[in-house]
């Protein structure tokens, strides 16, 4: 019973329904082939309803693709996964958002797939993207609600911060919705597979280093602190961003869900020019 409420505590829902699972593990496939990448990185395997399929289809494989690296946080699991005598696998015990990334990042594209827990699931995804120049595609199961505000359009209640921040580096794919009966023990809410690609350069010019990636970070903070208030009512007399919305042309009136994707561009360009001064 201990280990039983260990794992609930881990946000643990193993899957098992197998349709689900051959269309993430082909899906998988399909895009590390696409972007030839030369390994697979599973973060949770559990009692492997992904793994043994991935690790089945990697022995059949005739492509460049030949090794798969699991990270595991619960020992008994991992044990369990070490214990595997396969010259393709390699298990990584301990937790993945602690875990240095030399042990977890090789230096050779990588395709990232994993039924995260709903306890950490954006808190992975916040530490994974962060790595684009060594991985090009995830295939990720969310929570559904969390799996709809990293794909949000404007104007919809699901877009937010994550939304752009995301969105802004990745195209985010809904690839397959996932009911409560395909996992034991079920879960209360529904489940979604999204697919994020990299893309090739970020759809806001300017956010790819450092400082800019800081200073877009901060403008989503901002303009989503308060988000049933208007951008006037944000960036206000008071705030050294006060003329943001002037330089940039943006309808002050309109609040920060309702911006496309060339409003928000026009936006962080004064906000960049103001900085500056």
């Amino acid at each position: 019973m201990a280990t039983q409420g260990k794992r609930r505590a881990l946000g643990q829902h193993f899957l098992k329904d197998t349709a689900v699972v051959q269309q993430i593990v082909d899906r998988t496939f399909e895009e590390a082939n696409r972007y030839e990448c030369d390994e697979i990185l599973e973060i949770g395997p559990g009692k492997g309803a992904l793994t043994l399929p991935l690790i089945d289809q990697l022995r059949k494989s005739s492509t460049r693709l030949k090794s798969l690296r699991l990270v595991e946080k619960d020992r008994a699991l991992a044990d369990f996964w070490k214990q595997k005598q396969d010259s393709s696998l390699e298990v990584l015990e301990g937790d993945f958002l602690a875990l240095p990334e030399e042990l977890w990042l090789p230096n050779r594209p990588l395709v990232v797939v994993s039924n995260l827990p709903y306890s950490a699931g954006t808190a992975i995804l916040n530490r994974l993207v962060r790595y684009k120049s060594s991985i090009p595609v995830m295939v990720l199961m969310f929570q559904a609600e969390v799996a709809r505000r990293l794909r949000a359009v404007p104007s919809t209640p699901a877009r937010g911060s994550l939304s752009l921040w995301i969105q802004n580096c990745w195209d985010v794919e809904k690839f397959l919705g996932v009911p409560p009966k395909a996992f034991s023990p079920p879960p209360q809410v529904d489940s979604e597979v999204v697919v994020l690609t990299r893309r090739s350069a970020p759809q806001v010019p300017g956010t790819q280093d450092p400082e800019g990636e800081a200073l877009w970070e901060a403008l989503l903070k901002l303009c989503f602190s308060q988000r049933r208030k208007m951008l006037r009512s944000l960036l206000h007399s008071r705030h050294p961003w006060q003329n943001a919305l002037e330089l940039s042309c943006v309808n002050g009136t309109k609040r920060a869900e309702a911006l496309n994707w060339q409003e928000w561009c026009q936006l962080f360009q004064a906000v960049s020019e103001i900085s500056r001064l």
